[in-house]
């Protein structure tokens, strides 16, 4: 049995493009023979399949060519080059709500725009009262939609769209919808309708999306299709693929006085034989972080490295991450503090901890010229998405920090100077534990914690 519902041979797609509006005209006037034109290649050769029941992301940067190939399957597009087929009703979540009628209730569109996608009046009847409790628009589901909300607009749209039962589903970023709670149940009804065999395309930035939802991904760049297979290994290709646009790290060739060299380190005695500084391809740009501080120190390096020092951005649930980063101090300081903080996609604070609370045996004192590094293992004991972090050096009194464990936290921050932060440092994914039994925990954190059970037995 052939279940195979999208087939994509060779795809390619070319567009004209003129530098004025008369080129057309110019062109169409001489029959072709000046060309008023250049060819830009939107897409070269693209071929794959997708079975039912699959659920297919495709990620790339802007302008890869992602929507232009969503297009052509929904036959928005015709192709240059190529062909594709597609088994069974296909429904778009391109631009949600287009066609509709603005002074027309918003039952009346759901009717008029169902019938216009060639299902029938009784079919769209039988499940009207779903997409009403799926919008839950209470009574503006009988009102004109030009007094709608656009969060409304989009709610009726969208609950009209995966109310239908289509054969094969394509989103382009259609899931970014109304507020968190309505968005979750968007995607619980997307794996409903994977788990009934519905076929899912979908176009996203959301790299969580894709390790959780599709069976295969797919990466695309300028038009062409540079992997396609598993989806953490695309959203790896993916990242790899992003920093490979990025300028190479600064070199470091000196060797800091009584700290750190690039061979290994000679640091204070609780870091034993040191640690290992990764290799010059695994840091990080620093073009676009944000540095605010005092003009006593800049940052010079960061690097996100797996246990094994390779510079990695996609974790799996419960994985280690290293950390690690640089900084040229200008000015004198005292006892150093070198800190992390972890960032959810909601600028909810996961995690943040620093040197100090490490109780790292430090330098009283390091003077200008120091080159400071750092570096912070940290379990990733937290739910699946997409995390940033900042860094931040900070000083303080060598007494104080002897006796920081007795101050409280109020009194030990008033002693405490902020030398520079580093905002936008990086960013990183977690993933699912693909080789669990099931997930390690649930929700935003890993709490250490114990469960006991008493059992009291029935002698009735």
């Amino acid at each position: 049995m052939n279940d195979v519902v999208v087939k994509v041979n060779n795809l390619g797609k070319q567009f004209k493009i003129y530098s004025s509006p008369w080129g057309r005209a110019l062109e169409w006037a001489t029959w072709g023979k000046k060309t008023y034109h250049k060819d830009f290649g939107a897409l070269h050769g693209i071929s794959f399949e997708v079975k039912k029941g699959e659920c297919l992301g495709i990620i790339g940067p802007n302008g890869a060519g992602k929507s232009t190939l969503l297009k052509i399957l929904t036959r928005s597009l015709y192709p240059t080059t190529g062909t594709f087929q597609i088994s069974g009703n296909v429904l778009s979540l391109l631009e949600l709500g287009t066609g509709f009628n603005w002074e027309l209730t918003g039952r009346q569109n759901i009717y008029r725009s169902s019938q216009l996608l060639g299902f029938p009046k009784l079919f769209v009847s039988e499940r009207i009262q779903n997409i009403q409790e799926f919008a839950d628009i209470g009574d503006f589901f009988d009102r004109p939609i030009k007094i709608y909300s656009s969060g409304m607009y989009i709610r009726l749209a969208f609950a009209m769209f995966v109310s239908l039962q289509p054969e094969v589903l394509v989103v382009d970023e259609g899931l970014a919808v109304g507020d968190i709670f309505f968005q979750q149940k968007c995607y619980k009804r997307l794996e409903d309708l994977i788990r009934q065999g519905t076929t899912l395309i979908l176009v996203t930035h959301d790299i969580t999306v894709v390790s959780q939802f599709c069976n295969s991904a797919m990466v695309l760049d300028h038009g062409y299709c540079i992997f396609h297979g598993d989806p953490i290994t695309a959203i790896r290709k993916f990242f790899a693929l992003q920093k490979g646009s990025l300028t190479p790290p600064l070199v470091f060739g000196e060797t800091t006085k009584g700290l750190v060299s690039d061979q290994g380190s000679v640091p204070y005695k609780n870091h034993g034989s040191g640690f290992r500084w990764p290799s010059q391809e695994a840091f990080l740009s620093l073009s676009t972080v944000l540095a605010e501080g005092l003009g006593a120190a800049e940052c010079t390096a960061i690097a996100l490295c797996d246990k094994e020092n390779n510079p990695c951005q996609v974790f799996q649930m419960g994985q280690d991450a290293f950390f690690y980063y640089e900084f040229l101090i200008l000015e004198d300081i005292q006892v150093p503090i070198g800190g992390l903080t972890i960032v959810n996609d909601k600028n909810i604070f996961v995690h943040g901890k620093n040197t100090l609370q490490h109780a790292l045996e430090v330098p009283p004192h390091v003077p200008k010229g120091t080159r400071l590094r750092f570096r912070q293992k940290v379990t990733l004991d937290v739910g699946p998405g997409e995390y940033t972090f900042v860094l931040g050096l900070a000083t303080i009194d060598p007494i104080d920090y002897r006796h920081a464990k007795d101050m409280s936290l109020e009194a030990l921050t008033q002693r405490i100077t902020r030398v520079l932060s580093i905002g936008r440092a990086g960013h990183f994914v977690v993933t699912p534990c693909r080789d669990c039994m099931a997930l390690p925990h649930h929700g935003l954190c890993n709490l250490p914690g114990q469960c006991d059970m008493m059992i009291l037995l029935s002698f009735a």
